[in-house]
């Protein structure tokens, strides 16, 4: 193998082992929890819209946890949180669009509840309403504990943001859960 491939190849490993010591990241069990959520739905069998969840859960957490490591590098422009997390859900959708596994736009105008919320006009495939829909809770969630915090100078519980993200995910898995079966 040439010596430069190699060197490419090995720097995000080695970039994995020497980092996490250097930053104290957004919250590296919030990211854990949403990957493992994903992938256990997954091997379980649950519908892509419960799935899509997840996956926006891991998006929302990657991105700010992407942010506080600009941020501690001194790295701030405008919207910046917002941007990151937009980033990487194009990161996300474009390849999963691009390899087929978000394909299917007409999935939902077979789900009568859906349609009758309108979400059947779109025909936006499940994964991909998932993950925008567990974008958008799982940023509400994060948002709530950060007003939380603010009103009361303090967290009410250990790990409340976490705490409110699994809370809100699994409140709308159930929600989705009866929709889809």
């Amino acid at each position: 193998m040439n010596k430069k491939i190699f060197l490419w190849a090995s720097a995000p490993i080695a970039s994995l082992i020497i980092l996490p010591k250097l930053v104290s990241a957004h919250c590296p069990l919030c990211t854990v929890a949403a990957g493992a959520g994903i992938g256990v739905a997954r091997w379980i069998g649950f519908d892509d819209s419960i799935v899509g969840l997840f996956l926006g859960a891991f998006i929302v957490s990657m991105g700010l946890w992407f942010n506080n490591l600009l941020k501690k590098r001194k790295v701030n422009i405008p919207s910046q949180g917002f941007l990151i997390v937009f980033a990487s859900f194009l990161f996300t959708v474009v390849p999963l669009y691009l390899t087929g596994i978000i394909r299917n736009f007409e999935i939902v105008k077979s789900l009568p509840e859906l349609s009758m919320l309108g979400l059947g006009v779109f025909g936006i495939d499940k994964l991909l309403l998932g993950i925008i829909v567990g974008i958008l809770a799982v940023g509400a969630s994060f948002s709530l504990s950060e007003y939380i915090k603010k009103k009361n100078g303090k967290v009410l519980l250990p790990y409340q943001g976490i705490l409110f993200m699994i809370i809100t995910i699994l409140i709308l898995s159930e929600v989705f859960l009866i929709i889809t079966i």
